[in-house]
């Protein structure tokens, strides 16, 4: 009996020694991109955990050291954004701080940092439709998802107010580009949503 108690305390001694040889095989290049997606997804989770939803945030995040360890995020959101925390309204610190947490514990990750930027000419954002949404979903070019309660009854009264909201017009040509300019679109780059 005693041997076998060794044996499995043995075991787990080495499995994490095993995840940090798995890890020290990954190619480099593989690592970043698989860090990067890991950061993705734990910010994506920390909004769902304060109650954000999708349409009401887009966020991109850059690196800041070579190996990709270390990031700033900046969030664009909408000026219906609002963050929760038991029950309470959260701050953008309380956000940021739950981000970063968040990136560490998941990701092993550093966020060392968090700009935000309150665009107050959106409801909500446009998500596009995926590869893998159904036909009917396809035409209509946002993504629908059931969620019970009053958060289904505000995102319908939110897809209301923006089919009777104007298009928007393009600047016109020779005009400053990016959010200062008010044309919507930003020199940044992209998000896992598009452009900024």
């Amino acid at each position: 009996m005693l041997p076998q108690i060794k044996t499995l305390l043995g075991q787990k001694t080495a499995a994490p020694a095993q995840r940090e040889a798995r890890a020290e095989r990954m190619p480099p290049d593989e690592g970043m991109r698989y860090r990067r997606e890991m950061l993705y997804q734990s910010i994506r989770e920390s909004m769902l955990a304060m109650e954000v939803l999708s349409n009401m945030y887009k966020f991109k995040v850059v690196n800041v050291d070579q190996q990709h360890e270390v990031f700033i995020a900046m969030i664009e959101v909408s000026k219906l954004f609002e963050a929760k925390w038991n029950g309470t309204t959260a701050s953008f610190a309380q956000a940021e701080q739950r981000m970063m947490t968040g990136a560490m514990n998941r990701a092993g990750v550093t966020l060392q940092g968090v700009f935000w930027r309150v665009d107050e000419s959106v409801d909500a954002f446009a998500m596009p439709a995926r590869t893998g949404d159904g036909a009917e979903q396809a035409g209509k070019g946002l993504r629908i998802r059931e969620v019970p309660g009053d958060v289904s009854q505000a995102r319908a009264r939110l897809a209301r107010r923006g089919a009777e909201a104007p298009a928007e017009q393009a600047p016109p040509k020779g005009s400053a580009s990016g959010p200062a300019a008010g044309g919507g679109r930003s020199d940044i780059g992209s998000t896992q949503y598009g452009q900024l």
